[in-house]
């Protein structure tokens, strides 16, 4: 009975060791308010439009493809008809360039135009011939040296004399011309395959906007992109006027979710990637592992992140994607649109050492830590992943308690 009864207070003794042991190399601290956070993805309008019916309420469950919101379409009927017009006259143009172009140039006559004979009197005609005739017959005899040069000049004077006589009896208008005649010849040169290029370029570009407006116009629904909770932008509303690319509604997508717990830098080290850690959502205990330990967005970052929606909401097509980016970015790091509205608190931790637990905290069976951080502290951002194949829907913006083992 003596040593029967030692032995019992020496186990005892020992399991009490074990436990403190135990509670002092294994600690825990537990994040009360993670929450459910998926990735957004963009419902755009495609071209300027007004707001007729938000089919769906913020915060509500859709699936890939539901309506909405309904919009009517600001491109009117007239705007079409001058794109029409547009893309006749550009086809128009470039059958032009095709063809090349014509060209019609002087080209000048080898020979000038012959001369119009003046008419003359029958009397100058025969003394022309005449003095003609003895001219010829006088350089024949001079060949010959039958007669000497001064009766050939002078025979020669009077053929000279006689075509002057013969010409001023002729009238003015009928002068020999000496000018060449002009004749006008018409080319078509073959097409500028520069000029080809930039026509098909305007066809081409006056094509595309009517396409877009015409799909504009026809456009009558906003739809999910992706299945999960819908998150409408601020000044969203019925009647609403939105531009072309803005983006009317952010959609949590349903297949990229994760629990986002947000714990304080001296926590966030005692934790390591790939670790197990176990979480209740809505009264059901589930386990993941621990995907991301990055820091969250700062203030200057949001800032500029709302000075991109801002130029989405002006129309910007540039500024449109800058800004689905970063949304993304932003839902990736927790600081997204839902996140504001689910609430953005600072996780409250608990240490507890030996087991004592820290005021307002239920007592637990292990050693957890329970310490209030400051509003203001930085945090750091725990990313947990979520199991497949769940028995109930999870849906962004549900609170998780989450429980951490401290290594080290």
């Amino acid at each position: 009975m003596k040593y029967g009864l030692v032995g019992l207070i020496l186990i005892a003794v020992l399991c009490a060791g074990g436990i403190y042991y135990y509670q002092h190399q294994h600690k825990y601290f537990n994040v009360y308010d993670a929450q459910v956070t998926s990735s957004l993805v963009a419902a755009k309008v495609h071209g300027n439009a007004v707001i007729t019916e938000k089919v769906v309420e913020d915060g509500e469950h859709v699936e890939a493809g539901d309506v909405i919101a309904h919009v009517k379409s600001t491109v009117t009927d007239e705007q079409i008809a001058n794109l029409e017009q547009t893309v006749a006259l550009s086809q128009r143009n470039l059958d032009e360039v095709k063809k090349g172009q014509t060209v019609t140039v002087a080209v000048p006559s080898l020979a000038p135009a012959p001369a119009a004979s003046a008419p003359r009197s029958s009397g100058s005609s025969q003394s022309v011939a005449s003095a003609e005739s003895r001219m010829n017959r006088m350089n024949e005899l001079f060949e010959m040296g039958a007669i000497s040069a001064v009766q050939r000049d002078a025979a020669v004077s009077a053929y000279h004399a006689a075509v002057a006589a013969a010409s001023s009896s002729a009238p003015a208008a009928s002068a020999p011309s000496s000018s060449p005649a002009v004749r006008y010849q018409t080319t078509t040169q073959p097409p500028d395959p520069k000029a080809v290029q930039n026509a098909e370029l305007q066809l081409k570009q006056a094509q595309t906007a009517l396409d877009n407006a015409k799909q504009d116009a026809a456009e009558t629904d906003i739809v999910a992109p992706v299945a999960g909770t819908v998150y409408y932008a601020q000044g969203i509303d019925e009647g609403s006027t939105v531009k072309a690319g803005e983006t009317v509604a952010s959609v949590g997508n349903a297949d990229d979710i994760w629990i986002e717990a947000k714990v304080s830098p001296d926590k966030a080290a005692k934790i390591r990637l790939g670790q197990f850690v176990s979480y209740e959502i809505e009264g059901h205990q589930l386990q993941g592992s621990v995907q991301d330990i990055q820091q969250p967005v700062k203030k200057d970052d949001q800032a500029s992140a709302d000075s991109a929606d801002a130029a989405v909401s002006a129309g910007n097509a540039n500024a449109v994607d800058a800004a689905g980016a970063n949304g993304a970015g932003a839902g990736q790091n927790g600081q997204d649109a839902q996140s504001a509205q689910v609430g953005t608190a600072d996780a409250v931790d608990g240490d507890v050492a030996n087991g004592q637990p820290a005021a307002g905290n239920q007592p637990k069976t292990t050693a957890e830590v329970t310490d209030a951080d400051d509003a203001d502290e930085d945090v750091m951002i725990i990313r947990i992943s979520i199991p497949s194949g769940l028995n109930f829907s999870l849906k962004p913006g549900m609170k998780a308690v989450v429980k951490f083992a401290m290594n080290g």
